[in-house]
């Protein structure tokens, strides 16, 4: 026990700051990693919810286009009909695939930002490190 005072006594308040620091920046690493991945999974389910509206009416324009093709005299209006519906559904697919191009590319560069600061925080820590080392260890003596 008197050999974990003595070490606890001798530890510099620049080791205890750079051991904060250290748990500070494994803290913040793990928080970023933690919004990534958040991030990403309401990205993909966004973008799978919008995939499935747009098949469900893609489904649903075909069906309506065999139901109506089944009736003699109908088949005019359905043309005209299904050009109407599919002119949207096709602009929305378009705009449902750069939207999913454009978030992903964002996703890409939040990663690279995330990267880059863990790089950044780690560098910082171990010159934290490299100045503790360097600071003279000094020996408080304790009070009787």
């Amino acid at each position: 026990m008197a050999d974990k005072e003595k070490k606890e006594i001798t530890t510099s308040p620049i080791e205890a700051l750079s051991e904060a620091n250290q748990s500070l920046v494994e803290s913040l690493a793990a928080a970023q990693e933690r919004n990534l991945k958040y991030a990403q999974s309401v990205f993909e389910s966004t973008i799978a919810l919008l995939k499935s509206h747009v098949e469900s009416s893609r489904s649903l324009l075909e069906q309506w286009e065999q139901q109506a093709q089944k009736q003699p005299g109908v088949l005019r209006a359905t043309e005209t009909y299904s050009g109407l519906f599919r002119a949207p559904l096709t602009a929305y697919q378009q705009v449902l695939e750069v939207m999913e191009t454009a978030s992903r590319q964002g996703l890409e560069s939040f990663q690279k930002a995330t990267e880059s600061v863990e790089q950044a925080l780690q560098q910082g820590r171990e010159q934290w490190q490299e100045a503790a080392r360097q600071v003279p260890r000094t020996t408080v003596k304790p009070e009787k």
